[in-house]
């Protein structure tokens, strides 16, 4: 049976941040051979950066508050997350920031910008996008990362 054993030599492979998406050309092989031996195969490979994705959200809350809707979310983090001794995760991005597409079916109506964990979707808004005050939102929230982009969604129902 084939298998791959890992040792301590095996390491994370050491990418630039412009290499990320690149396709890049990668040789693999048995270890006491020259790289260039005909043993050895070659695969190109792109990397997409995924363990710079924010992860989604969690726990969106809704309020209604003079017709306004009031949204709030608890933001998660990829790094030093794991402390039960602290308010809030700590912060893995440059900046803390956040999009919240409103959704009709497929169709978004509106994207909102936030630097909080937390947005206002107003009257005023509701009823350019859907005509009238809405009982019932469906929302994805994006943390935002300068690295990589828009996260991953947090949809809900709220």
């Amino acid at each position: 049976a084939r298998f791959v054993l890992l040792t301590a030599e095996v390491e994370q492979v050491s990418i630039s941040l412009n290499e990320i998406r690149l396709p890049l050309n990668w040789r693999f092989g048995p270890s006491n051979r020259d790289i260039g031996d005909a043993s050895y195969a070659s695969r190109i490979h792109s990397f997409a950066g995924l363990g710079l994705k924010p992860l989604s959200s969690a726990h969106v809350r809704a309020e209604r508050v003079n017709g306004d809707i009031s949204l709030s979310w608890l933001r998660r983090t990829r790094i030093g997350g794991d402390s039960w001794d602290t308010g809030d995760v700590p912060l893995s991005e440059a900046s803390e920031l956040y999009e919240i597409d409103v959704i009709d079916g497929a169709v978004i109506k509106r994207t909102l910008s936030s630097v909080l964990p937390s947005a206002l979707y107003s009257s005023a808004e509701q009823i350019t996008d859907f005509g009238a005050l809405q009982p019932s939102l469906s929302v994805k929230i994006y943390q935002m990362s300068s690295l990589y982009g828009r996260g991953s969604a947090k949809s809900a129902t709220v």
